[in-house]
């Protein structure tokens, strides 16, 4: 599977900053999650608390002055700024096609994309019939996590191509497939359980098993661009 360079622009090695790989974005990300779970306990804690602002504030650390900064720090600032923004405004629906889908063009043309959204609505419409009232945790699971490949491929590909922000899409996809096969472990133990008739559990386990194939191929190829970015 190719990825049309069209996607890609040119850079002048000597005019990039540092690259960050798609590891040093994981902890971005990884850091990411912890604060915004920080942040719920916190809401919850200080919930009645007429204080709650001011305390989840101090907390946090956000009353604290701003340091000098270097430049890679305040980038990372910027990034997670806007991608918090991203994450909360539920713009990733748009781009996974569960609003508008007239605003995907660009999206819509890459295929590890296309077979990763036609996969999850496939796998939904059966589930919203075969298994509508299941309260089965692994059913539940799969529901969970099957829509999330799509929208983290879309997500990487908002990201973009360039030097600064390929290991951010690496890593934004490498999301995408620990979700996917969370999705496959979760319906192999739908099997397992005989909620669903065999054809169509090995009809899903197939096209799954495609679309997330596809997805870590896709993973290979933007490493590839990757090193040859860093050369």
């Amino acid at each position: 599977m190719g990825i049309n360079n069209d996607n890609f622009e040119d850079h002048d090695d000597d005019d990039s900053p540092d690259m960050m790989d798609e590891h040093e974005w994981e902890a971005l990300f990884r850091e990411s999650d912890r604060r915004t779970d920080n942040y719920i306990k916190l809401l919850e804690k200080y919930r009645d608390d007429p204080d709650r602002d001011k305390k989840i504030e101090v907390e946090m650390g956000w009353n604290k002055p701003t340091e000098e900064e270097d430049e890679s720090k305040a980038f990372r600032e910027a990034f997670w700024k806007e991608y918090e923004e991203f994450e909360q405004s539920g713009r990733w629906k748009k781009l996974t096609g569960y609003e508008d889908p007239e605003e995907m063009e660009e999206i819509e043309n890459l295929p590890v994309y296309q077979k990763n959204f036609q996969y999850s609505l496939e796998a939904l419409k059966i589930m919203s019939v075969s298994l509508t009232d299941s309260k089965d945790s692994s059913v539940q699971e799969f529901r969970e996590t099957v829509l999330i490949p799509a929208a983290k491929i879309a997500g990487g590909f908002g990201m973009g191509f360039d030097a600064e922000r390929l290991g951010g899409n690496i890593a934004n996809c490498k999301r995408g497939l620990t979700a996917a096969n969370r999705a496959m472990d979760a319906l192999y133990d739908i099997g397992q359980k005989g909620l669903l008739d065999r054809e169509t559990y090995l009809k899903l386990q197939q096209r799954g098993k495609e679309a997330r194939d596809e997805l870590a191929l896709y993973i290979l190829e933007l490493r590839r661009r990757f090193e040859e970015l860093r050369g």
